[in-house]
């Protein structure tokens, strides 16, 4: 027979066993937050009636801060803010290679248009080259995109210049920046398509 003290002694160590039980099952039944991902998406444009029968893009060039899976932004002139839960469905170089190539194809229609890198080799007539050096939103939302494209024509000196596009979001959420940055990609698509069609 079991005095006082052992049955305390007992009814505290059950007591014990079903609260770390108790928390076990709370663990278990706790959920990481979901990631969200986003895309860049592709834009249309004006069509344009000339332009090389033949088109490569290559590999878009950008910043190294840039190559991450999260959405990167500017909290102030100095500081990055890396997004924890918001996330890019690629690599940032293949999704804006990806939607250069897409842009491209829409607004020359008369070209064919594929990835110098890409799994179609063709001999190109043309070749476009973008070096991206910033492309995401400062300390106040705006998406700047600064880039440097180069058109490459067999038999002529190439074509080199800088753009900066910049483009306010709608609102401050993620999916108004993430669209903020494809309109931004499209206005870049523009210039290289006008720059094509001479």
């Amino acid at each position: 027979m079991m005095g006082p003290d052992a049955t305390r002694r007992g009814f505290l160590t059950l007591g014990l066993m079903s609260a770390g039980l108790g928390m076990l099952g709370l663990a278990g039944c706790s959920t990481s937050p979901t990631p969200q991902i986003f895309s860049l998406a592709i834009q249309p444009g004006t069509e344009l009636e000339t332009g090389p029968a033949t088109l490569a893009v290559a590999s878009a060039a950008i910043p190294k801060y840039l190559d991450r899976p999260q959405i990167v932004r500017h909290s102030d002139a100095y500081e990055l803010q890396i997004a924890g839960l918001e996330r890019w469905g690629e690599e940032m170089h293949d999704m804006v290679t990806r939607v250069l190539i897409e842009n491209l194809s829409l607004r020359l229609p008369a070209s064919q248009v594929v990835g110098a890198s890409g799994p179609l080799t063709i001999r190109a007539d043309v070749t476009v080259e973008v070096d991206i050096s910033r492309f995401d939103a400062d300390q106040n939302g705006k998406v700047f995109l600064d880039a440097r494209s180069a058109v490459q024509r067999d038999g002529r000196r190439p074509s080199v210049w800088s753009d900066r596009i910049t483009v306010q979001p709608a609102s401050p959420s993620v999916t108004d920046l993430v669209a903020a940055m494809s309109d931004a990609l499209g206005e870049l698509s523009d210039h290289i398509a006008q720059v094509l069609a001479v």
